[in-house]
């Protein structure tokens, strides 16, 4: 089954069209180096890795997303009716479908990452693809807590 949402979703994403990654996502706390950073994982190929993360009492934190140069370095952001377009850095390979690597720094009490923390609802998207996360109420409201300028 997971196979054919695969399928799926690369048809979707060939075609132009939005779509939402399947199942198999998941947050995940991955601290490391005096750093505190929260992961989307996934367990299939298409998915776009995520990572949010930030220095404790900073006041920001970074979004790390991996997608197409063909997408762009624009990121959304949507928490609810609360949404928000990012321009972001990337850098590429050659070719449309060469990885991006984009960064985006956000302040931690932007109304997106505010509203993510009170309802653990994110939905990001770049450029043609919609990846809609599974609930992170407790480990976004965590993470983004310790973010928050001192």
């Amino acid at each position: 089954m997971r196979r054919l949402g695969s399928i799926l979703f690369g048809a979707a994403v060939l075609m132009g069209g939005c779509a939402s990654i399947p199942s198999g996502l998941e947050w995940a706390r991955d601290d490391a180096d005096g750093e505190a950073r929260l992961v989307l994982l996934s367990d299939g190929p298409l998915a776009r890795p995520v990572t949010l993360s930030c220095l404790p009492a900073s006041g920001a934190v970074d979004l790390t997303l991996v997608g197409y140069r063909r997408d762009g370095a624009a990121i959304e952001l949507h928490s609810g009716k609360v949404w928000n377009r990012y321009r972001g850095a990337g850098v590429a390979e050659d070719g449309p479908d060469a990885p991006l690597r984009i960064q985006a720094r956000l302040n931690a009490a932007d109304p997106v990452l505010v509203h993510l923390a009170d309802t653990g609802d994110l939905t990001i998207v770049q450029g043609q693809v919609k990846t809609t996360a599974p609930n992170a109420f407790a480990p976004a409201h965590d993470f983004l807590r310790l973010c928050q300028a001192g």
